[in-house]
């Protein structure tokens, strides 16, 4: 009977735990249909698409100061949420893509100026926090969201890193987070998204109602 018992309790865990499984996989496909741009948005972050040839069309036409081309950029890029420009929560794209696009996030911005900044051969370093990406150059000014102290990653010109324990405010991080995340998520994609957290919760109340049973009729 112990033996049973035993293996029916350990039954009931591993079902438990393929059930938060599929939770989790259900999330990624609502958030992501396509994987792979999380992966490649992951992998731009140690490795972002800089491009100098790509923005060559714009040197013409873009002032000598740093302050300024970061000012220029700012108003050739406008800010809008990945949700609306990329239909996902959180996307690093290409050069070219913010290019078409001609919109985009901190990400988007900070890959037009790095790449702006490399091909005038001006000395940049990028600056990665839990909730913002943004290029420093010499005289930049910092603000409560662009801080040295804030960044958890700092990239220099020629590839290397230097990480740091971030000490950005928690609350700006859930501001940005939440206003990101689910502010700026299309309807559908919510109700798919909380529909299957509810569908799991249910089955894991019913499978537990039912291995009490069991376990009750086991014992009797």
């Amino acid at each position: 009977m112990r033996k049973k018992k035993k293996g029916a309790g350990r039954w009931g865990r591993l079902k438990h735990s393929y059930i938060v499984l599929v939770v989790l996989a259900w999330t990624l496909f609502v958030l992501y249909p396509n994987p792979m741009k999380l992966g490649l948005s992951i992998y731009r972050i140690f490795h972002p698409p800089i491009n100098a040839v790509g923005v060559a069309h714009l040197l013409e036409e873009i002032p000598l100061e740093p302050a300024e081309i970061e000012t220029y950029v700012l108003r050739e890029i406008p800010y809008q949420y990945d949700w609306v420009t990329y239909g996902m929560p959180w996307y690093f794209p290409t050069l070219e893509e913010v290019l078409d696009n001609k919109t985009g996030d901190c990400k988007s911005r900070f890959l037009v100026l790095a790449s702006l900044f490399e091909s005038q051969e001006i000395p940049y370093q990028l600056s990665f926090s839990l909730s913002h990406f943004w290029v420093v150059y010499e005289g930049k000014a910092e603000t409560p969201l662009e801080q040295a102290q804030n960044a958890f990653m700092l990239r220099e010109e020629d590839g290397s890193l230097q990480i740091q324990v971030p000490r950005e405010d928690r609350n700006q991080i859930w501001n940005n987070f939440r206003e990101g995340f689910w502010e700026y998520m299309p309807f559908h994609r919510k109700t798919l998204l909380i529909l299957g957290w509810i569908t799991a919760v249910v089955t894991m109340i019913v499978r537990s109602c039912c291995f009490k049973k069991t376990e009750e009729g086991v014992r009797a």
